[in-house]
C-alpha cells in the first residue's frame, strides 16, 4: 500500500502548502483513489511539487460534503475525471452553529449554488453579517458553481450515489450507517441541516469510510469521524466480523475534546490492536501528541509532503 497526503492542515516540506483540510491519494488493491480533495486546489498544487501523476485515478471518495473535503474537486481536470463516490446527503444544505445565539455557518459542499443569509436564518429574519457567513468560495477569480461540475458529473455518468455498504472495486467498499454506539462519543451538537425550511440536527448520514481489504488485514480511511472514531470502528467490525484491523488513517474529530473522550478514544484504539494508525486533520495536536505518546512507532504522521509505503 502507498499513501501520498497530498493535503492536511499542516506541511513538513518546503514548496508545498497546507489547508483545513484533507487530500490523500491511496495506491492498493491494484487501484489508484483519491479520497476527498481538500478545500480548493492545493492537492493539485502540491501532488505536482511532488511529482504525484492523478491522471487516470480509478475513482474520487469524497467522505462526507463538508467544504473542506470536497471544495476542490471543480479543479481538478475535468478531461480527466474518474467516478466521484459520494452520498447521496452529502449534497444537504449543511451548516455549523448554536441555536441559542442563533448564529450559523454554511459548512456544505462550495460547489453547489450559493445560499443567501436569507435562507440560512432559521426564523427567516434577514441575518447580520455577524450572524451568518456564507462560503460560497472563489478560487482563481473563477465562482464554483453547480453547473460547473455537479452537472459535468451527472452528463458523463461519472456521480456515484454510494449505498450503505458499497464495493467499489473489488475488494473496496466504501462503509457508511455509523450509529453512535459508545458512550463517550454522543452525537455532536453544533452541525445541522435544513430540510423542508428547517434546521435540524445532522445525523451525519453522509459520512463514509473507505475500507480496503489487504494480505494484513483492513485498511480503514475516515475523514472526520463527526460520530466518533470508536463508534466509526464498530461498523467496521460489524460489517466485517472477524477480521483483522491493520491500519487506521483518520481525522478523528477531538480537539478540545477532553480528558474523558480522549482517554476513552486511546483505550479503544489500543483495543483494536491496529499495526499502524495514522491520525490527522481534525485530530488535534494534543490528540495526535497523546496517541503518538501511546503507539510509539505505530502511530505515523500524516503531514502535507508525506509518503508513506507500508
Amino acid at each position: 500500500m502507498r499513501l501520498v497526503i497530498l493535503t492536511e492542515n499542516t506541511v513538513n516540506k518546503r514548496g508545498l502548502l497546507a489547508e483545513h483540510g484533507l487530500s490523500v491519494l491511496v495506491e492498493a488493491a491494484g487501484r489508484r483513489i483519491l479520497f476527498d480533495t481538500g478545500q480548493s486546489g492545493v492537492y493539485l498544487h502540491n501532488a505536482g511539487r511532488m511529482k504525484e501523476d492523478l491522471n487516470g485515478l480509478d475513482g474520487i471518495v469524497l467522505s462526507h460534503g463538508h467544504y473542506d473535503h470536497t471544495g476542490g474537486l471543480p479543479e481538478f481536470p475535468h478531461d480527466q475525471l474518474p467516478p466521484v463516490f459520494v452520498r447521496e446527503k452529502a449534497f444537504e444544505e449543511k451548516l455549523t452553529g448554536s441555536r441559542g445565539r442563533n448564529a450559523y455557518r454554511d459548512i456544505g459542499i462550495p460547489w453547489l449554488k450559493k445560499r443567501s443569509c436569507e435562507q440560512m436564518n432559521p426564523k427567516g429574519e434577514k441575518g447580520r453579517e455577524a450572524d451568518c457567513v456564507e462560503t460560497g468560495r472563489k478560487e482563481a477569480g473563477r465562482e464554483k458553481t453547480e453547473s460547473d461540475i455537479y452537472s459535468l458529473l451527472q452528463e458523463r455518468g461519472l456521480l456515484r450515489l454510494t449505498g450503505d455498504r458499497e464495493e467499489i472495486f473489488p475488494g473496496i467498499w466504501t462503509l457508511s450507517q455509523i450509529r453512535a454506539l459508545v458512550p463517550e462519543e454522543p452525537l455532536p451538537d453544533q452541525f445541522f441541516v435544513r430540510r423542508a425550511d428547517r434546521l435540524i440536527q445532522d445525523y451525519m448520514e453522509d459520512e463514509q469510510l473507505l475500507v480496503i481489504r489487504t494480505p494484513e488485514g483492513l485498511a480503514v480511511f475516515a475523514g472526520c469521524a463527526h460520530l466518533g472514531i470508536l463508534n466509526c470502528l464498530e461498523r467496521v467490525k460489524e460489517a466485517f466480523p472477524d477480521e483483522r484491523l491493520w491500519l487506521l488513517r483518520a481525522g478523528m474529530h477531538l480537539r478540545g475534546c477532553g480528558e474523558k473522550r480522549l482517554s476513552a478514544t486511546v483505550e479503544g484504539l489500543r483495543r483494536c490492536d491496529f499495526r499502524w494508525i495514522i491520525p490527522l486533520h481534525c485530530t488535534g495536536i494534543e490528540a495526535i501528541a497523546r496517541i503518538r505518546e501511546t503507539f510509539g512507532e505505530k502511530c505515523l504522521s500524516g503531514e502535507a509532503g508525506r509518503l508513506i509505503t507500508l
